[in-house]
C-alpha cells in the first residue's frame, strides 16, 4: 500500500543518510560558535602582580617606581579579550623605589598628596583597542585609556596620563608633565585562549 503522499507519478525520496549527517553537524557547530565562554573572575595583588609608573625628571630623565599595596578583581572572557571589565584599589602612600627622590616626591604634597588623598581606585572596561575607564587620584575622578596586551601567561595594561588632569601642576620642570602607569597580572595556566 502507498503511502499517501505517494502515488504513481511522485517517486518518494527519503534523505540521504550523508545529507542528514551533514545537516547534524552543521547545526552543532552554529551552535557552539554562538556560545560564548564562561567569564572569569580572578582577584589580583602582590606580589604576583605589580602596579608600577615612571615620571620624567626635566622631561626626559626616567624616574621608575612602584605601589607595594594594592587590591584588584579582573574579570574577562578567555575566548574574547574585547569583554573584560577591571576594578583596582591602591593605597597611594605605598609608593616605592630605588630613587630616594622619587620615593620622597612621589606620596608628598606636591604629587600624590597621600595625606588628603590616601588611595587611588581604577575601573574600566575592554573593548577592541584596549581598556577605557575612569582614574580617580588625587580627589579628581578622570576618564583614563590604556592600552591592553594579552598573552598565555597574563595582561599588561598601560597608559599615560599628563599630571595636569589630576590636578597635580606642581614643579613641572622636575617632575615631567606625563606619567606613565603599567598593571601587569599573571593568568592562572589556561586561562587565556584567544589570539591577540
Amino acid at each position: 500500500m502507498m503511502n499517501d503522499r505517494c502515488n504513481a507519478r511522485v517517486r518518494c525520496r527519503r534523505p540521504a543518510r550523508g545529507a542528514v549527517a551533514a545537516l547534524f553537524v552543521l547545526c552543532l557547530v552554529a551552535t557552539g560558535a554562538g556560545a560564548s565562554a564562561e567569564t572569569r573572575e580572578l582577584r589580583f595583588g602582590p606580589p604576583s602582580s605589580e602596579v608600577d609608573f615612571r615620571a620624567y625628571k626635566l622631561g626626559v630623565l626616567p624616574a621608575d617606581g612602584t605601589f607595594a599595596s594594592f587590591s584588584g578583581q579582573l574579570s574577562y572572557d578567555p575566548d574574547d579579550h574585547a569583554r573584560c571589565h577591571v576594578k583596582l584599589h591602591v593605597d597611594a602612600a605605598s609608593v616605592t623605589s630605588d630613587d630616594p627622590t622619587t620615593r620622597t616626591m612621589v606620596p608628598g604634597p606636591d604629587f600624590l598628596d597621600v595625606t588628603r588623598f590616601p588611595s587611588l581606585a581604577y575601573t574600566g572596561s575592554c573593548n577592541a583597542s584596549g581598556l577605557d575607564g575612569t582614574l580617580d587620584m588625587h580627589g579628581v575622578s578622570h576618564p583614563f585609556a590604556l592600552s591592553v596586551t594579552w598573552t598565555r601567561d597574563g595582561v599588561v595594561a598601560e597608559g599615560r596620563l599628563v599630571r595636569a588632569d589630576w590636578g597635580m601642576t606642581a614643579l613641572p620642570a622636575l617632575g615631567g608633565h606625563t606619567i606613565r602607569i603599567r598593571v601587569s597580572i599573571p593568568l592562572p595556566a589556561g586561562h587565556s585562549t584567544a589570539k591577540n
